[in-house]
């Protein structure tokens, strides 16, 4: 039997161990071919489609950090319907850059999910601070 709600969770820890462990092909599979990632709030930008956010993954996050720690919390999965669902967590981010000074922010992850080939990806995901902090983008 098929445990659509286990699957999405997995999901979103496969992506958060996946980029922690800076294995940027599998961080950026848990997209959408034509996924999106929000993250105008905290300064970065709309990147739009696999390889957009495979190029910010990239060339901005994890070539500007030693060290990441993503840790989730609260997920919450508001709806499935079919191959379609939508969910939030939440999530302490805690960044060693590379410039040796830290970082660290309490983010929310606003969801939605595809199912492609029968596995979940995130179709979008909006991300808005849940606590104030300093701006993640670097100096440059």
């Amino acid at each position: 039997m098929i445990d659509n709600r286990a699957e999405i969770q997995d999901l979103n820890t496969r992506y958060a161990i996946a980029f922690d462990s800076r294995q940027l092909d599998e961080s950026v599979n848990c997209w959408a071919e034509d996924g999106i990632l929000d993250e105008t709030e905290g300064g970065f930008g709309l990147f739009e489609g696999r390889e957009a956010i495979r190029a910010f993954f990239r060339d901005s996050l994890m070539a500007n950090s030693t060290h990441v720690v993503h840790m989730m919390f609260n997920h919450l999965i508001t709806s499935i319907e079919g191959d379609h669902g939508q969910g939030r967590v939440n999530c302490l981010v805690e960044i060693m850059k590379t410039d040796g000074s830290y970082a660290r922010a309490h983010v929310t992850y606003h969801d939605r999910y595809v199912r492609v080939a029968g596995r979940w990806k995130f179709a979008s995901r909006v991300v808005t601070s849940a606590f104030p902090h300093e701006p993640l983008t670097h100096a440059g």
